[in-house]
């Protein structure tokens, strides 16, 4: 029996850290789903991220076009948003219909939630440029994002 897989992807996250690591380059996320689906089978894949003026609007349909539901928000220009809270609702509610969770952000304060998957019996993977060593600490198992996963990559 395969595994049931979720996925919970935060794009602004990984957007920042991938051009941090590779300037100018972003994740080709038909990889990353790719990447995922060789874990087993999956069953939702989540992802979270913000925009001003609906100018994310092409990049969402892409990625719904992939698989992901996007859940994202709207912010004005200058303000800021963590989906850390949101995102770990999310893991919550599903996590009795998972058996891996593979998660997609370098943001270290995720740790706790992290533990409360594997608390409940949930497999978790960090799958992420540029993973902290808090997460790399309470994960399963960790995926570090390379230059194969991003656009244009080889």
């Amino acid at each position: 029996m395969s595994n049931r897989i979720g996925v919970f992807v935060d794009v602004g996250n990984q957007f920042f850290y991938a051009n941090k690591k590779w300037p100018g380059k972003k994740i080709n996320y038909q990889r990353y789903y790719d990447q995922a689906e060789t874990l087993g089978h999956i069953q939702r894949a989540f992802a979270f991220g913000t925009q001003i003026d609906n100018s994310a609007a092409k990049f969402a349909a892409a990625l719904t076009h992939i698989g992901f539901e996007c859940r994202y928000r709207d912010i004005d220009r200058g303000k800021w948003y963590s989906w850390d809270v949101g995102m770990a609702m999310e893991m919550v509610r599903c996590c009795e219909k998972l058996d891996v969770v593979v998660l997609g952000t370098s943001n270290y304060t995720m740790a706790h939630v992290v533990k409360y998957l594997r608390d409940q019996g949930v497999k978790v993977i960090i799958m992420a440029c540029t993973i902290p060593k808090e997460l790399r600490d309470v994960a399963d198992q960790c995926i570090e994002v390379t230059e194969r996963m991003l656009e244009n990559g080889s």
